[in-house]
């Protein structure tokens, strides 16, 4: 069986509470009076939390008359704030997208940052490569829609029952849109180059040894 320490059922304790902070209109005067500040600060930095998170712990207990322990809070924060400005950490959030609202104190801030910029430039490369998928897919449905209508006008130019007038008109279509498919048949030839560098990059991005 998994055995808890004094502090972890602090900090369970104190993530239940804070969530209760945050999530409900009306707190109870006990939680306000029960909560370990110090605790609920560590979830607030190992978080990636403002700092500013205090005010609505402030607002909530004000109604009871409680004060929130700014100083034990901050304490806390800090402890919590080492945990998440770990490199490793900042890597993590960058590759899975995630923002950075700054939190990271300077003294920790310099390789957190780097590390997340290392991480986001994989993701960014990767939502590049879907996003020029996506195009080349919708271009291609465009092609293809237009290839049918090409086809028909085509049919109805050398039909039988169509009158000069109206050959002459098919004529300008049929002109148009091979100039439209033209058009878009270089476009996805343009986008599959631009595809095939980015995969070129992500591949290089990806082999990096960035010792975290």
């Amino acid at each position: 069986m998994t055995r808890f320490n004094t502090t972890h059922i602090r900090l369970i304790a104190a993530a239940a509470i804070a969530l209760g902070l945050q999530g409900c209109a009306s707190v109870s005067k006990n939680e306000c009076i029960t909560a370990d500040w110090y605790a609920i600060g560590y979830e607030n930095g190992i978080a990636g939390q403002s700092e500013t998170q205090i005010s609505k712990y402030r607002k909530s207990c004000a109604e009871h008359g409680v004060t929130p322990d700014l100083a034990r809070f901050l304490q806390g924060r800090d402890v919590g704030l080492q945990r998440f400005c770990e490199p490793r950490n900042g890597y993590r959030l960058g590759r899975n997208g995630t923002g950075y609202n700054g939190v990271c104190p300077q003294r920790l801030d310099g390789e957190f940052t780097r590390a997340y910029k290392t991480g986001r430039e994989l993701y960014d490369t990767e939502q590049n490569i879907h996003r020029m998928g996506r195009r080349i897919n919708a271009s291609q449905s465009d092609l293809k829609r237009l290839n049918a209508d090409l086809a028909h006008k085509q049919s109805e130019l050398i039909a039988v029952g169509t009158l000069p007038a109206q050959r002459a008109l098919l004529l300008v279509d049929v002109v148009e849109l091979r100039d439209k498919m033209k058009n878009i048949e270089r476009d996805i030839y343009e986008i599959q180059l631009a595809r095939d560098r980015e995969r070129e990059l992500l591949t290089r991005l990806e082999r990096r040894d960035v010792g975290w």
